[in-house]
Formats: C-alpha cells, sequence, structure tokens
C-alpha cells in the first residue's frame, strides 16, 4: 500500500462518515423512517460509533484500493468508480437483505441501492481529486 492510496483511504472514509451522517442521519432521516419495517429491539438508541468509524474507514480504503488499481485519477473517474462500486455493493447486500428479511419492500431496496451509489459516487470524486493533484511524472 503506497502513501497516496494510504491517505485516499483515510480521506474516503472521513468524507464517507462526515457525508453520510449529513445524508442518511440528517437529510433522508425521515425517508428511511418511513418506509423501514420496524421491531422491537431491531435498532440500537444509539450507534457504537467505534464500529461505524472502522465500517466507514474500510469502505473507503476499498474504494482508495479499487481506485487506485483503476488509475481513477480525476474527479469524473474518481465520480464513475466510487459510484460503480458503492451501486455493486449496496445492489449485493440489499438483495441478501431482501431476499431474507422484511425490513423493506423491493421499491425502498432500489432506491436505497441509487442514493448508495450516489453518494458512492461523491465520495470517489473527492478521493479522484486527491489522486489528481499527486506529482506527474517529469517529462524529458
Amino acid at each position: 500500500m503506497n502513501s497516496k492510496m494510504l491517505i485516499g483511504g483515510l480521506i474516503a472514509g472521513l468524507v464517507a462518515f462526515f457525508l453520510g451522517w449529513l445524508v442518511f442521519g440528517i437529510l433522508l432521516d425521515s425517508w428511511y423512517e418511513s418506509n423501514m419495517t420496524h421491531y422491537e429491539g431491531l435498532e440500537k438508541a444509539e450507534p457504537i460509533m467505534w464500529s461505524l468509524v472502522i465500517a466507514n474507514i474500510a469502505l473507503g480504503f476499498l474504494l482508495a484500493y479499487v481506485m487506485n488499481a483503476s488509475n481513477a485519477n480525476s474527479i469524473a473517474k474518481g465520480f464513475t468508480c466510487g459510484f460503480i462500486v458503492f451501486l455493486l455493493l449496496q445492489l449485493g447486500f440489499n438483495m441478501f437483505m431482501y431476499s431474507f428479511m422484511n425490513m423493506m419492500n423491493l421499491q425502498t431496496a432500489l432506491i436505497d441501492v441509487a442514493i448508495n451509489a450516489f453518494f458512492g459516487g461523491i465520495v470517489g470524486a473527492i478521493v479522484g481529486f486527491w489522486y489528481s493533484r499527486s506529482p506527474k511524472p517529469a517529462v524529458s
């Protein structure tokens, strides 16, 4: 793991944490609340913050790794890469959840996939911006 990817992963994890708080914790909280099935004891009153931080950092490193491997070193390439990575992760996760649990209907599951894909695109665009700032090799 090179330093560019290490810093990119940390940036992605921090952006995902704070952007997730804004998007999912504030802006879309009431939408999720009204579109999810609730069971007694399913949700914790307060999230376990250290676990939430680790989850976001892990996703950040996954995205930074994929972006580094695919040479996504611009805002546009970062958005595309982040969009696709988060789209596929969330689609896989939501379809597993939909097939086994009664937490959301299919429409809600698919809307959640779209929201998360766009969210991942924003995180990827920020990492793409970081990657674009890396020094270019000198041309002789």
